[in-house]
């Protein structure tokens, strides 16, 4: 098990979701919308990863939407771009993209995707359970190290990037921050 759970946003090809997967991460997630294209690419990566968590990434707070990604894509988890609280089968994982002027006192139950501020955070930071807030950030190998020396022990969160080529990507830096977080 990892020290760090890691989850990583926004995959939107094969190539992506086969090396996180691969890598050992804990949560990989797509986004879903009306857009029938994005459930067959759903589809499709759930049929091709194996031992990674789901999560569909609803940035709309639509009710037929979020039941539809229920119903055809009975995701692991579910992340919000708002705050809007909807009920959820228990077994779904709620994630909540949160924004600066959000309020969080509501939200001790669910998961909390946080913008990484090493200034803004810090106080933030130690009114949560460690296990239910991932930080995202444009991550660098330093920046990373500064959240860990800092001992930081909840999540992380990536995001997933473009091929320079149909199937091909560079992963050079990612191996290297990964390196650093997984066991």
């Amino acid at each position: 098990m990892n020290q760090h759970k890691i989850l990583v946003r926004k995959i939107t090809h094969l190539t992506d979701a086969r090396y996180f997967a691969a890598m050992g991460v804990d949560w990989i997630s797509i986004e879903l919308n009306a857009d029938p294209a994005s459930f067959f690419l759903w589809h499709t990566l759930k049929d091709w990863v194996e031992g990674v968590k789901l999560a569909a990434e609803i940035s709309m707070p639509d009710e037929t939407l979020l039941a539809k990604t229920i119903i055809d894509a009975y995701p692991d988890g579910i992340i919000l771009n708002s705050l809007i609280v909807f009920d959820m089968p228990p077994d779904i994982q709620v994630f909540y993209d949160m924004k600066q002027d959000d309020r969080v006192d509501l939200l001790h139950r669910d998961h909390l995707i946080i913008e990484y501020d090493p200034e803004t955070n810090k106080n933030l930071l130690q009114n949560f359970d460690r296990n239910k807030i991932f930080l995202q950030s444009d991550w660098t190998p330093g920046t990373l190290d500064q959240l860990l020396e800092s001992g930081y022990g909840g999540g992380i969160c990536f995001s997933g990037g473009d091929e320079e080529t149909k199937g091909m990507r560079d992963y050079a830096i990612m191996d290297d921050m990964l390196g650093r977080l997984l066991l």
